[in-house]
C-alpha cells in the first residue's frame, strides 16, 4: 500500500470543512474533479483518485449522520432516477461477480488492463485480446459505479433539501482550478504538476497534434481534460445567458479555452454539441428578462468572434494550420492507428454482447470504446436500458413555470450533462458513468423537483414514486 503525502493536504481541508458541515464535503468533493491523475494511495492494484475518496469519505459521513439521527428525519423519498441507476448498480455487481464466471473462457475479449501478453488482431496497434475471465477490474469498476450511485443519492439529498447552490459552489472551484490546471501545463510547469500526477496511467503530456502541443491539465491525457471543460463551459455558459453573471462569462470563457487548447477530437465534439445545445434551448435561455445593454453585447460578442475566425481563415499560414489540426483531428481519425484501435476496442465490444446472449460479460470485464459499446458489452441490455432510463429521468422530462434561477440550473445542468455524455459515446472505455456526470444530472433532477413542489396543488410523493 502507497499513499502520497501531497494527498493529505486536500484530506486536511475536507475534515476542516466537514468539521464545521458534512455536507460541506459535497463541495469539496465537486471542486477536486479537476484532478483527474491525482492519485491518493494505491492499494497494489488501481490508484485511488483523490476524487473517489473524497466521495467515499462525504458519503461514510453522511451514513454515519443517518444512523445517529433519530426517526431518520433527513431520508426523502426516493426519486425514480435513483432507483434506476440503482438497479444499474445492481446489475452491474451481479454481472462483474457472477456472469464473468459464467462466460469464462468461451471468447475473447480486450481486457480492461492493457497487456501484451494475449492475441495480436492488428499489425497497426498493440492492443491484444485475452479470454475471458475475472480480474481486479471486475471489483473496481462495478465499486466506481455504485460510488457514482451513492454521490447522485447522498447529492440529491442534500441539495433538495439545501439547494443547488450548493453543488454550484463546487462546480465554480472546479472550473477554477481546471483553468489554472491547464494554464500550469500550458507554461510547462511540469514540476508542479508533477504533485498532482501521481497516478500509476500513463502520461501523455508530450503528445502534439500537427506540431501544436496538447493541453492535459490535471488529467493523464488530452481527451479527459477537453471532456471536463467542455461540459463547464456549457454549465456556465448557460448559467450567464439567463442571469448575465460576469463570473459565469469568465469561467465559461476559460474553460472554452481549456477545451480549445486541448486539441482533442472528444473535446471539439463535446464544444460542438454544447454549442448545438445551447441554440436549440435559445428561445428558453434568452426568454428572461434580459436587458437591452446584454442583449447588444451578446450580438456584438458573437460578431467579433466569427470574424475573427474568418480572419483566420483566411490567413494563409493560419488557414493551413487549421487544416491540419482538423484533419488530424476529425477527417482522418477514423484512419489514424488511434483511431483504428479504438473501432477493434468498440466492435469487439458489440461482439460480446452478442456473444453473452445480450446479458454482457460483466463490469469491468472487457476495455471498449463509446459508452453504447461499453454499456452493452460490459452490462448488457439490462444496465444499459436501467441506465437510459436513468437519463431520461433526470434530464429528459419538461420543467414546469418557475423562477429564473431554478430554471438556470435545470438547463445548465440538462445541457452540461449532455455534453460530458456526448463525450463518454466517443471516448469512454468502461462502465463508470463518472462522478461529474452525476453532479450534472443531479443539479437538473433537483431544479425539477423543487419547481414541482412549488406548483399549487402538487403531490410531490406521488411524483417521486415510480
Amino acid at each position: 500500500m502507497v499513499l502520497y503525502p501531497a494527498a493529505a493536504a486536500f484530506v486536511l481541508i475536507w475534515l476542516l470543512l466537514s468539521f464545521r458541515n458534512v455536507e460541506n464535503g459535497l463541495v469539496m468533493t465537486n471542486a477536486v474533479g479537476p484532478f483527474g491523475m491525482f492519485a491518493a494511495g494505491n492499494l497494489g492494484g488501481p490508484s485511488i483518485i483523490l476524487a473517489n475518496l473524497l466521495a467515499m469519505l462525504t458519503i461514510g459521513v453522511l451514513i454515519l449522520r443517518y444512523f445517529s439521527v433519530q426517526q431518520h428525519a433527513l431520508a426523502p423519498q426516493v426519486p425514480k432516477a435513483a432507483i434506476y441507476l440503482f438497479l444499474f448498480a445492481a446489475y452491474s455487481l451481479f454481472s462483474g461477480f457472477i456472469l464473468v464466471r459464467l462466460f469464462q473462457g468461451q471468447f475473447l475479449v480486450f481486457p480492461m488492463t492493457v497487456t501484451s501478453k494475449g492475441t495480436m488482431v492488428s499489425a497497426f496497434f498493440s492492443s491484444t485480446m485475452v479470454p475471458l475471465r475475472p480480474s481486479n477490474s471486475n471489483i473496481s469498476q462495478p465499486f466506481y459505479i455504485l460510488l457514482s450511485a451513492m454521490l447522485f443519492w447522498a447529492s440529491f439529498v442534500i441539495l433538495r433539501r439545501r439547494g443547488p447552490e450548493l453543488a454550484e459552489r463546487g462546480l465554480v472551484w472546479a472550473a477554477t482550478i481546471n483553468i489554472l490546471l491547464g494554464l500550469m501545463d500550458l507554461f510547462k510547469l511540469d514540476a508542479v504538476l508533477q504533485f498532482v500526477r501521481t497516478a500509476d496511467y500513463n502520461l501523455n503530456n508530450e503528445h502534439m497534434v500537427a506540431g501544436v502541443q496538447r493541453i492535459i491539465g490535471g488529467f493523464s491525457e488530452a481527451a479527459g481534460f477537453g471532456a471536463l471543460s467542455s461540459a463547464l463551459f456549457a454549465y456556465f455558459a448557460v448559467s450567464f445567458l439567463m442571469q448575465n453573471r460576469s463570473r459565469d462569462a469568465l469561467l465559461a470563457v476559460g474553460s472554452l479555452i481549456c477545451a480549445l487548447l486541448a486539441l482533442s477530437s472528444t473535446a471539439i465534439l463535446s464544444l460542438a454539441m454544447a454549442c448545438f445545445l445551447i441554440l436549440v434551448h435559445g428561445p428558453v435561455l434568452l426568454k428572461t428578462n434580459i436587458s437591452r445593454q446584454f442583449a447588444h453585447f451578446l450580438v456584438i460578442a458573437i460578431a467579433i468572434l466569427i470574424c475573427a475566425a474568418c480572419l483566420m481563415l483566411l490567413m494563409p499560414q493560419s488557414n493551413g494550420l487549421t487544416a491540419r489540426v482538423l484533419d488530424t483531428l476529425i477527417f482522418s481519425k477514423g484512419t489514424s492507428l488511434s483511431g483504428l484501435e479504438r473501432a477493434a476496442w468498440a466492435q469487439g465490444g458489440l461482439d460480446v454482447f452478442f456473444e453473452t446472449w445480450g446479458l454482457g460479460a460483466g463490469a469491468g470485464s472487457v476495455r471498449s470504446n463509446g459508452l453504447f459499446s461499453v454499456l452493452l458489452g460490459n452490462v448488457g441490455l439490462p444496465g444499459t436500458l436501467a441506465f437510459a432510463m436513468f437519463l431520461f429521468h433526470t434530464i429528459a422530462r419538461p420543467l414546469p413555470a418557475c423562477d429564473v434561477d431554478l430554471s438556470r440550473v435545470f438547463y445548465a445542468g440538462r445541457i452540461s450533462a449532455l455534453t460530458f455524455f456526448a463525450s463518454l459515446l466517443v471516448s469512454a472505455t468502461g462502465p463508470d458513468p463518472t462522478l461529474i456526470l452525476m453532479v450534472f444530472t443531479c443539479l437538473s433532477i433537483v431544479a425539477r423537483e423543487i419547481a414541482f413542489a412549488q406548483t399549487p396543488d402538487f403531490d410531490f410523493q406521488r411524483q417521486l414514486q415510480p
